[in-house]
């Protein structure tokens, strides 16, 4: 999506006809907004910014859409060391609007999206499926999560055995399933978050 449809995207979902009061709003001069045009670039700064203010308007009761975060699963740049990126480091700037009516109750906060990739989570999922996850890093309870293997994010069911060790499973045989002491630290595996919903 280029800036100006982002830009004209935004004017829709604030009611706003001009440039004019659509940098009002955003607190900069129509000359900002005009070079974001020029150079066909929002910074990721003001992409956040803009998120933000975006699902507080999402969250009144005047509209009847979500809006929310859309995440790559895959990290663009390379990263260093053996602490695992935050999910921030994933996120696109874009926003996938989703009907509240999707949600029995209200999903709250912290909501990110993402197209699952590969054929490990088959029959259950596809590649090209989406799932909507709560990041908050934590386990609760088994089911399906969004998590952080070596710096790549992916979808995987949870289990908590008996014994203490988690279980990450794939659902096609075809892929090794495994497990994990969640009380030693763990280099390269981090839950990111639980999924709320999937978009099949």
């Amino acid at each position: 999506m280029s800036a100006r449809e982002k830009l004209n995207e935004l004017k829709d979902l604030w009611g706003f006809k001009t440039d004019n009061e659509l940098a009002d709003h955003l607190g900069i001069t129509k000359f900002a907004l005009d070079n974001w045009v020029k150079r066909d670039k929002i910074s990721n700064e003001w992409l956040l910014k803009i998120g933000q203010m975006t699902e507080k308007k999402s969250n009144s009761d005047d509209t009847d859409l979500y809006f929310i975060r859309k995440t790559t699963s895959v990290k663009a740049s390379a990263g260093g060391g053996n602490e695992l990126e935050g999910v921030r480091s994933y996120q696109t700037g874009e926003l996938m609007p989703i009907a509240k009516a999707f949600f029995k109750v209200p999903p709250g906060k912290n909501l990110n999206s993402m197209e699952v990739e590969g054929e490990s989570m088959m029959p259950m999922l596809r590649s090209g499926d989406w799932v909507i996850f709560r990041e908050d890093g934590a386990f609760a309870g088994d089911g399906l999560y969004v998590v952080n293997f070596s710096d790549q994010l992916m979808v995987k069911i949870l289990q908590l055995t008996p014994r203490g060790m988690l279980k990450i499973v794939s659902v096609n045989p075809n892929f090794q399933s495994y497990e994990i002491d969640l009380n030693e630290t763990q280099e390269h595996f981090k839950i990111v978050g639980k999924v709320v919903k999937s978009i099949v």
